[in-house]
């Protein structure tokens, strides 16, 4: 209540508010005008009886159709209040649905934790709903404010004075839903605010700890999939809210949260170094996919999605699923509560749960148990394999760079094999987080040591000593983790290399004809699946192509060289294919 007239009264805010009128040629008297109604737009004001109504409606979005219980470590709990008492406090969650902002204030509330203010999007400010979050201790932020300055200098200033009463502070560190299921490029607006207001308030040890919410089924996808082919976006009201709420009901599994380890920020940097900021929110990414656990939905359609067309028999899908939780508990990779040994009756009613919603399809007419994805679920099942694919990333790498090595007759097999490594870090730098070069390097030979300590002998001879070497990977699942994405990528390429010379696309155009083109390939079997057509894919297969200087106008260079490069892509299909082939020859090997 009484937050506006502390920040009127705030002598650094007057001070700044009389230099911005001098700049502006402007009258104080206007400038606090309009401050006022920022304040009454951006302030939150927290009340017991709003909390309580906020309480319950977190917990009746999270029970509708999944489990009372959200599954957490009580420890990391026990950590979470400790850093809370003693330090600012930022929880920056991974946005995958509407719901996954409200899995921290429901454990707050519920666990006697301090009041969390909520950024959250002025689009969610309509009536009746966003009168009670207010209340509840929101902040309702305009998508964009860059020519507003007084507005920039009233967030500011509100934001230094929760950081310095010590109130916990979320956000969506995407700044939107995730439509891929992989983590998106972080938006830096907010974290600048909060920095800049730590940095001109000298306040010290600011603690960003990433959230990661975890789900077995998410209602948001189906839009996701269809919103990725063109569809427009509905926008949000009550009557969508309404049907939104309606939509949760069916029964979708579990909730799984987990806490990512704190980024320290000891001293705020200058508010001018921008590398600063990216730098760390480079590592808020980072912390955020290693405390992302693999769940068995995200398992099961990583490997089916891998076997496609051809289904799985129950024996060989256990058994790939077997494999692949040993091989994440080696290195040390999260795992979800359902895929621990005490846990088996839960995996089964977790199947149960994607056999009934129709993500994943059950055969058992025959002399075996068969799982299939359907085709038009490929885009879906798509979503929850792409959640955990980062950490799988150094195995799937390393798998293609060998059959890359396999491929040349003459040469050093080994500096073949490194240079290919470098080349996928730098084609698909849009879709994930690699760390430095020397790190990446080093993660690459840890793993290559631990499948085979032989690793270094058998890439310097070459030869049959690359197919043994290939052999030790299996399963392998390189072609599972990047052909979406060299699928689309290759729409893009196929697209820049029919234009005549003179001729330029922008990325909007671009994109416009990809989607087409897309569903053309698809139909024609050029793809392999619908879940390589989308406008996010396509958007990344444009900026590729644009760093490596091949978009702009056409010239007989440039067609030679976008021809070039899809060249390499078709040839990057064919090793995933081979790859392909190869686990499923292992698998009629083994279960023949």
């Amino acid at each position: 209540r009484h937050v506006a007239d502390g920040l009127r009264s705030d002598a650094r805010f007057r001070t700044a508010m009389t230099t911005l009128a001098n700049d502006r040629g402007e009258s104080e008297a206007a400038l606090y005008e309009q401050a006022a109604k920022y304040m009454k737009e951006l302030i939150a004001r927290p009340s017991p009886m709003f909390i309580d109504m906020k309480a319950k409606l977190d917990r009746f979005m999270l029970s509708q159709g999944y489990e009372d219980e959200v599954v957490f470590d009580r420890k990391e709990l026990t950590r979470l209040r400790k850093t809370m008492r003693e330090y600012p406090t930022l929880l920056l969650f991974t946005h995958k649905t509407y719901i996954d902002g409200v899995t921290a204030t429901d454990l707050a509330y519920k666990n006697d934790l301090p009041l969390i203010h909520v950024f959250g999007g002025i689009n969610l400010d309509f009536f009746g709903l966003g009168f009670m979050l207010r209340r509840a201790g929101t902040i309702f932020i305009r998508r964009s404010f860059e020519n507003n300055p007084v507005y920039k200098l009233v967030l500011r200033y509100y934001v230094s004075y929760l950081l310095e009463k010590r109130f916990p502070m979320t956000w969506a560190f995407e700044g939107t839903r995730s439509r891929l299921g992989k983590l998106m490029p972080p938006r830096y607006g907010l974290l600048k605010y909060v920095m800049d207001s730590a940095h001109s308030n000298d306040i010290e040890n600011v603690h960003i700890i990433p959230v990661v919410t975890s789900f077995d089924l998410i209602r948001d996808v189906e839009e996701y999939a269809s919103e990725q082919t063109g569809r427009i976006k509905k926008p949000e009201s009550l009557s969508w809210f309404i049907g939104y709420m309606r939509s949760l009901k069916e029964p979708m599994g579990k909730v799984y949260v987990d806490f990512g380890e704190p980024v320290v920020v000891k001293k705020a940097p200058n508010p001018n170094d921008r590398l600063a900021l990216s730098k760390m929110a480079f590592e808020v990414a980072v912390q955020a996919n290693r405390a992302t656990p693999l769940t068995l939905t995200s398992l099961m359609c990583l490997c089916l999605l891998g076997t496609a067309p051809r289904a799985m028999t129950e024996d060989e899908l256990r058994a790939v699923v077997n494999f692949l939780i040993g091989w994440a508990r080696e290195r040390d990779i999260r795992l979800s509560e359902d895929l621990t040994e005490q846990n088996l009756e839960g995996i089964q009613r977790t199947v149960e749960t994607l056999v009934n919603n129709g993500l994943l399809v059950r055969y058992d007419k025959g002399s075996s148990l068969v799982y299939a994805i359907e085709p038009d679920q490929h885009p879906i099942a798509s979503y929850y394999r792409n959640s955990i694919i980062h950490h799988f990333l150094d195995k799937a790498i390393i798998e293609l760079s060998i059959f890359k090595a396999r491929e040349i007759k003459d040469g050093n097999a080994a500096d073949i094999f490194w240079e290919e490594t470098d080349r996928l870090r730098d084609l698909f730098k849009f879709e994930f987080f690699y760390p430095e070069k020397q790190e990446y390097r080093q993660n690459l030979e840890a793993e290559l040591q631990r499948v085979d300590p032989e690793w270094k002998a058998k890439l310097a001879e070459g030869g049959v000593k690359l197919a043994s070497l290939t052999n030790r990977f299996q399963p392998l699942i390189g072609h599972a983790v990047f052909l979406p994405f060299v699928e689309a990528y290759t729409i893009v390429l196929d697209i820049l290399s029919r234009l005549e010379p003179g001729n330029a696309i922008d990325k909007k155009t671009c994109v416009e004809m990809a989607l087409k083109e897309g569903q053309q390939a698809y139909l024609l079997r050029r793809i392999t699946s619908e879940s390589s057509i989308g406008k996010i894919l396509f958007e990344n297969g444009f900026k590729m192509a644009a760093g490596l200087g091949l978009t702009g106008e056409t010239t007989p260079d440039t067609i030679a060289e976008r021809k070039a490069l899809l060249r390499k892509f078709r040839a990057l299909s064919r090793r995933m294919e081979k790859s392909r082939l190869e686990v499923l020859a292992l698998a009629d090997k083994i279960f023949e």
